[in-house]
């Protein structure tokens, strides 16, 4: 059902590192490593790009967690969106809220600020029509 999860969010320089760090910390599996990037903006701002993967068995029980942990409205937003979530060659995007991350709450987010996630999905044959019937079974 699912290669890989891809999570990568961003702190600014008006933010404190640990605590983007933290917030994405509050979204993953306990013990998963969290790769750290030093780069600037265009104004030459500090920026610190956090990213982590998790591979299938841990993907999988990460999409359990979704399903658990997203309010019933997001659940239902998120489903009913998945045709414009699944691109051609079988990816799922979605955006967490990183302030509700760090509070220790999951909410989807629409905002460019967050924890932004990129699936893999397997289906065969891989296409998109198979992807969006796959995922919204499973959510469902």
């Amino acid at each position: 059902m699912i290669h890989y999860i891809l999570f990568r969010t961003q702190s600014h320089a008006t933010e404190d590192v640990a605590r983007v760090r933290e917030a994405l910390a509050n979204v993953l599996p306990e013990e998963t490593p969290v790769d750290a990037l030093e780069t600037e903006g265009y104004f030459g701002n500090p920026i610190t790009i956090l990213t982590a993967r998790l591979d299938k068995k841990a993907a999988r029980k990460y999409l359990d967690f979704l399903r658990q942990k997203l309010p019933e409205p997001d659940l239902k937003a998120m489903i009913s969106e998945l045709p414009e979530r699944v691109d051609g060659d079988c990816f799922f995007y979605l955006r967490l809220s990183k302030q509700d991350a760090y509070l220790g709450g999951t909410r989807v987010t629409y905002a460019e600020d967050a924890i932004s996630l990129r699936a893999k999905l397997e289906a065969y044959p891989a296409k998109q029509e198979t992807c969006i019937r796959q995922i919204t079974e499973y959510f469902l």
